[in-house]
């Protein structure tokens, strides 16, 4: 089957356990008006892909001091906050190339990419980076049959490598989670607790709601089906989004629904933190 299309979804057929998807999804271009990467672009660039300037209409802070996050932001509104802490170090060691060479061995737990997340599968790192790196998801395939590396992993080594990375200083009690994505993978609509996401290396695209405020959307469509179905971009008053870059972290509040989308292959660190309230 080697000269099929190679892309990436992992999905739980009859008997077979994790399968790999065989059939690519296409990056918009400017002249695919249906896609949904085609809305998110404000500025298209001549090769037809998106370019940096994605319509962002949250909040951007450098250099926040802690009395400033927890007057203005904590438990209130998200923003997308630069120069508050220093990975570069860390992302030295999360590599794709790193990873692979030393914890190909190791097994991850992947997640399914719905709502709820709440099936599980294992899988060996090193396949799983091929797979991603090479692959991407369908737009076509379903949610809750799409599985990616993010949460519920908490084995020794990992937690050994999150002690080289340099937490976000606001905020009680982090809890680290740290996750790999193929582009165009990403988890739908859904709430939890306050945190932090911080994008190591590639694009994560942000969708989120004020807190309370329920969002269209259904638990087992992907969010780029969502946004190919159900996103109205700037008619909708509520929705804030933007693409969170490398060294950029995004703040996201208790009890506020959002949903992501990976643009590129991209290594994250997820910090979930006590809420104030």
């Amino acid at each position: 089957r080697a000269t099929e299309p190679p892309s990436m979804a992992f999905r739980r057929g009859p008997a077979h356990g994790l399968l790999v998807s065989l059939a690519a999804i296409t990056l918009a271009s400017s002249s695919d008006e249906a896609s949904p990467l085609a809305k998110q672009c404000e500025v298209g660039s001549g090769e037809g892909q998106c370019e940096r300037r994605e319509r962002c209409n949250l909040e951007r802070r450098t250099g926040m001091t802690p009395e400033e996050f927890k007057l203005e932001f904590q438990d209130k509104k998200p923003v997308v906050m630069t120069n508050v802490n220093d990975n570069r170090e860390f992302a030295r060691l999360v590599t794709l190339n790193a990873l692979k060479e030393n914890f190909g061995d190791k097994n991850v737990i992947l997640s399914s990419s719905n709502t709820y997340s709440y099936d599980k599968e294992k899988m060996d790192f090193g396949s799983y980076l091929d797979c991603v790196t090479k692959n991407a998801v369908k737009i076509n395939d379903r949610a809750d049959r799409t599985y990616y590396m993010f949460g519920d992993n908490y084995e020794p080594w990992l937690d050994g490598l999150l002690e080289n990375y340099d937490k976000v200083p606001f905020g009680e009690d982090h809890a680290l989670s740290f996750g790999v994505g193929a582009m165009m993978s990403g988890v739908p609509f859904h709430f939890h607790g306050p945190g932090f996401s911080e994008v190591i290396s590639g694009r994560k695209r942000w969708f989120i709601y004020p807190p309370g405020y329920l969002p269209s959307f259904e638990p087992n469509r992907t969010t780029i089906q969502w946004l190919n179905e159900r996103y109205r971009g700037s008619d909708d008053n509520e929705l804030k989004e933007c693409t969170i870059h490398p060294g950029e972290v995004l703040y996201f509040p208790d009890g506020a629904y959002h949903a992501t989308l990976n643009l590129d292959t991209t290594v994250f660190v997820s910090s979930f933190i006590r809420s104030s309230s």
